[in-house]
């Protein structure tokens, strides 16, 4: 009896053993699967904690920590958003007012108010368009739809506003089976929203347990499982909407030479210049700088000089500095007044010598000053327009310091954006090339990331430059024309290849000095305009016509 109740017991025992580890899904896997996934749909209003009159805001896919908001019927997005996705949203703090400029038209908000203008005319609103709440700023969904290029929705459950930047290429993954986006990096978590096979979404960041954070493009955010999806690839979701007609060459290929002057020079001074050259489509004179900080401006224009340069078959632009030793550009571009008078003015001496555009060359633009600055581009551009005229500005070549510059927003607008490769070494800087090769070929790549490579002037440097270092190691340098300083570097020493910069290099000592030139020649040049084939550029442009040895002329006609 005994024997038989303990045999009952093992053989129970056994029974409830083997039952713990058999799987009880359909499949027969003899194995554990974990918790059960969660089929709950999540409370997503909960979840971000909305309110009626608070909405999401989820830019490319993201959840922003600045909520929109819902005033009158209206629903808004913060001015911070608006300025952060498209920078023609531009805002004076001082004259307290917005204002919105596309290829045609001026468009000018003040907060709170139920009207605007449009080039000055007045215009009804319902509501107002441009609002503050609480001393923050924002702008009407309706407004940044209209006039940005970003692709705006107003959506619910959850309410959100959902914004993508149009033209951008997003990473994305595609579903390779029905599956659902979570709230959170596990099956456990409620869902969002459901997935069917062959659903894209973007992906928004890294891989975390097994899950990766997405985005549908309705805004709908979350996790997903990344074994249930296929990818990376690319996906744009709207092209841009950015349209600023251009006015290109008739010859395809920009071939500019920079005029430097310091007195009015007319139709005969023009003639000697160009005596020795070959292949110039484009002249641009230094004409204009500022006068003071009304927007008046100091000018050596002449409409004889236009009439010669016509006569040879070359277009003028004519240039704009901001070398005024004291006059600040922030002074100008800040305040609507004296900008629109900077404009009016460049526009009238432009065309009152006949020239055929303008060019920028604002070397001193400050990160304070940068928003004005591109603001003054934008509206000059439609000044152009109305009067024929193109529209470019010269740059430093891409770097951290000068990001200020914002060269991706001049790309679209201008007609073409010149390039200055040269001082790579300056005045104050250790001796070295004022262009190395390797030097500008970066700067290149780094340029067509930013703007289409067909409105990409490349700057070259038609002069060089010796370095004089005495015995105590200060180093000084002095500039010259192509010519001048080759013959110095092959009077006193013999040049050698160097391989690394695409120069010849030289150096001698005398009386305690060392002498050290990287010399710009046509074997240095060649390289450079290899460039401009290389990436698609527009052409070249060259600082200064008469700096150049004789025979780069040859050369730079091939290009």
């Amino acid at each position: 009896m005994r024997r038989t109740t303990r045999l009952t017991a093992c053989l129970l025992a056994f029974i409830l053993l083997t039952a713990c580890t058999i799987d009880r899904g359909a499949d027969g896997d003899k194995k554990d699967k974990g918790p059960k996934a969660s089929t709950e749909k999540a409370d997503l209003h909960t979840y971000y904690k909305l309110s009626d009159a608070l909405y999401l805001t989820v830019i490319d896919g993201v959840v922003n920590e600045d909520r929109s908001i819902k005033s009158d019927g209206q629903v808004y997005i913060p001015y911070s958003v608006a300025k952060s996705l498209d920078a023609r949203f531009y805002y004076n703090k001082t004259e307290e007012q917005m204002i919105i400029t596309t290829p045609t038209d001026v468009l000018v908000y003040k907060p709170n108010s139920t009207e605007h203008t449009v080039n000055g005319t007045y215009v009804t609103d319902t509501v107002p368009m441009f609002r503050a709440f609480d001393t923050r700023l924002y702008v009407s969904t309706e407004v940044f739809a209209a006039y940005s290029d970003v692709s705006t929705v107003v959506l619910t459950k959850p309410q959100r506003v959902v914004l993508f930047r149009n033209g951008v290429a997003f990473s994305s993954m595609t579903a390779t089976k029905d599956t659902a986006i979570r709230i959170g990096t596990s099956f456990e978590q409620d869902i969002v929203t459901e997935l069917k096979k062959g659903d894209r979404v973007v992906s928004t960041g890294e891989n975390k347990n097994g899950f990766i954070s997405v985005s549908t493009s309705d805004g709908q955010v979350g996790y997903v499982a990344s074994a249930d999806m296929t990818g990376p690839g690319e996906w744009v979701l709207q092209p841009s909407t950015k349209n600023y007609p251009r006015i290109g060459l008739p010859s395809g290929s920009v071939h500019l030479m920079w005029h430097q002057m310091w007195t009015k020079l007319g139709a005969n001074d023009l003639t000697v210049a160009l005596s020795d050259t070959q292949g110039i489509n484009v002249i641009c004179p230094t004409w204009f700088d500022f006068k003071d900080t009304s927007g008046n401006i100091t000018s050596l224009a002449d409409a004889s000089y236009v009439e010669e340069a016509h006569r040879h078959g070359i277009l003028v632009w004519a240039l704009c500095s901001d070398f005024a030793a004291d006059v600040k550009g922030l002074d100008i571009l800040s305040h609507t007044e004296s900008r629109n008078a900077l404009e009016d003015n460049l526009i009238a001496e432009t065309v009152r010598v006949g020239a055929d555009g303008i060019n920028l060359d604002y070397e001193f633009i400050t990160k304070d000053s940068a928003p004005h600055y591109l603001q003054f581009i934008r509206e000059l551009y439609i000044k152009c327009r109305k009067n024929g005229l193109s529209l470019s500005t010269d740059n430093f070549v891409p770097n951290a310091g000068k990001a200020h510059y914002q060269l991706a927003d001049q790309g679209y607008i201008l007609d073409y954006v010149i390039f200055m490769a040269y001082d790579e070494h300056y005045k104050g800087s250790k001796a070295g090339s004022v262009a190395s090769f390797p030097w500008v070929e970066s700067a290149m790549k780094s340029a067509v990331k930013l703007v289409p490579a067909d409105r990409i002037v490349l700057g070259l440097p038609l002069f060089n430059r010796v370095w004089m270092t005495n015995k105590e190691g200060i180093t000084t340098q002095e500039n010259g024309g192509m010519t001048k300083i080759t013959e110095a570097a092959y009077k006193n020493a013999k040049p050698v290849w160097d391989d690394e910069c695409k120069q010849f290099y030289a150096e001698y000592k005398q009386n305690d000095i060392l002498y050290q030139y990287w010399i710009e020649d046509t074997e240095s040049l060649k390289y450079k305009l290899d460039l401009i084939p290389a990436y698609h550029l527009a052409g070249f442009a060259g600082w200064k016509l008469g700096l150049e040895a004789p025979n780069v002329w040859g050369l730079l006609n091939q290009y």
